[in-house]
């Protein structure tokens, strides 16, 4: 039988996910092994965190799981866009999505992200002139969201909007997570905030759907993704995409793309500011390669040092630290006989804690990612974007992104955290510092 905690009577370990979700997640996998099994009330869930396993799920019997019923909730905001769906729908649309992040067009996108990090930095000097904080998590999320509408749709909107946008997907974002944690429930049966979740939801509908009626007044091809969307035809009737499925496209990589990036960058300014040799290291390679200017894409490869940064802010807080699957049938991991229907939770914020591949796990040290050091650990051992054929679609893209961001900023400005602040991470489907990550920031 797969090991696992007993829980409480009825509840199973509901309650103690509810007061530390990951801390309790870290604890089973540590006590109980890189298979877990887990009562959520009447349901049971399997807890994947061994490297070997999760290359099994995800790459060498991907065949046998599908995203499954904990994310049916999920559906209510993005529907069958391309990260809620499974099978042959699945492979037309990465198949037709793919060329928006290849290689040449992620290279045209660079230019966009320097302007847009740069309007952002002039709207800093207000507050830097006043001794005011400035919110780097806010502010992150406000910059992805504009160089996602910029870079994937071609188009943009007011500051005032993104405010409104941004503030409607918080609640989105924390109402999915009642949705998936109560699967089991009918969805007839109701959450506590689910007018308010509908509410926000119809907030981003209309942005979206606008974006959408706009672009269809002026077909032309413009190259990025949603001009991929319209123009897209079906294989055996010819017809094109309906406004629903366009919608539902456009709201996956919407939500999906600026949060995440967003939340890895706001915990890289966190943890430079606990780390000063670190951050010091950093802005001395930046100096040596760009010497105060904006990054270039031929630049990115010499800042070496930086994606290192990069890369162990996402291994200690991946920006969606939990991935869903569901067994068609049975398989076997391990010594370990896995059920037909068993409903996995594949963790790489617990995968990257895992002491057999890491090392001192909860400390912040970027030299983990020195080439040395990385052969030394099977590659499943660090998975921020997913692994095998359902690997996030924009990871590159954010990557690229969170080295611009970070190069620019980290160069022109001092940062410190704010007296008194205290880190309370916050879970909500994607994973941010809940109180935001607000800096007193110091033109160098």
């Amino acid at each position: 039988m797969i090991p696992g905690p007993r829980g409480y009577p009825l509840v199973g370990v509901i309650p103690s996910l509810a007061r530390d979700p990951f801390g309790y997640l870290v604890g089973a996998a540590r006590n109980y092994g890189g298979l877990v099994r887990l009562r959520l009330g009447p349901a049971t869930v399997y807890l994947v965190s061994d490297p070997a396993y999760v290359r099994h799920i995800l790459v060498d019997n991907h065949v046998n799981y599908w995203k499954g019923p904990i994310l049916r909730g999920i559906k209510l905001i993005i529907g069958d866009g391309l990260f809620g769906s499974d099978g042959q729908l699945w492979q037309q649309q990465r198949r037709l999505m793919s060329p928006a992040f290849h290689r040449r067009r992620l290279t045209e996108m660079v230019g966009v992200m320097t302007d847009v990090v740069e309007a952002a930095t002039v709207r800093w000097n207000d507050r830097i002139a006043r001794k005011t904080p400035v919110d780097l998590l806010e502010e992150m999320v406000r910059i992805n969201i504009e160089i996602v509408l910029r870079t994937l749709f071609g188009t943009s909107i007011d500051y005032c909007e993104i405010g409104r946008l941004r503030a409607a997907s918080d609640i989105i974002f924390h109402h999915s997570e009642k949705l998936v944690f109560s699967f089991f429930l009918p969805m007839r049966v109701p959450r506590p905030g689910h007018r308010r979740f509908l509410a926000a939801l119809s907030v981003v509908d209309e942005v979206v759907e606008r974006i959408i009626a706009e672009r269809r007044k002026d077909p032309a091809d413009r190259g990025d993704l949603l001009t991929m969307l319209l123009l897209a035809r079906d294989e055996g009737s010819g017809t094109a995409m309906d406004d629903r499925q366009v919608r539902d496209e456009v709201m996956s990589i919407l939500m999906a793309g600026y949060e995440s990036t967003a939340a890895a960058l706001g915990w890289t300014w966190y943890l430079l500011s606990q780390h000063p040799d670190t951050d010091s290291r950093l802005r001395t390679e930046l100096d040596s390669v760009l010497g105060g200017r904006v990054p270039s894409l031929q630049d990115l490869p010499r800042l070496i040092f930086t994606r290192q940064v990069i890369s162990e802010s996402l291994r200690l807080y991946p920006p969606f630290p939990t991935f869903f699957r569901t067994s068609h049938g049975s398989d076997r991991l391990g010594p370990h006989n896995l059920p037909p229907g068993a409903a996995l939770i594949i963790s790489p914020y617990v995968t990257h804690r895992m002491t057999a591949h890491w090392p001192n796990p909860d400390a912040f040290d970027p030299t983990r990612f020195d080439a040395d050091h990385t052969a030394e650990r099977p590659s499943e051992a660090y998975y921020p974007f997913g692994l095998g054929q359902r690997l996030c679609i924009g990871a590159n893209l954010s990557l690229l992104e969170q080295q611009v961001v970070v190069a620019t900023v980290a160069q022109r400005f001092d940062r410190e955290l704010v007296s008194g602040y205290v880190l309370e991470p916050n879970y909500d489907i994607a994973l941010r510092p809940r109180n935001g990550v607000p800096m007193m920031l110091t033109p160098r």
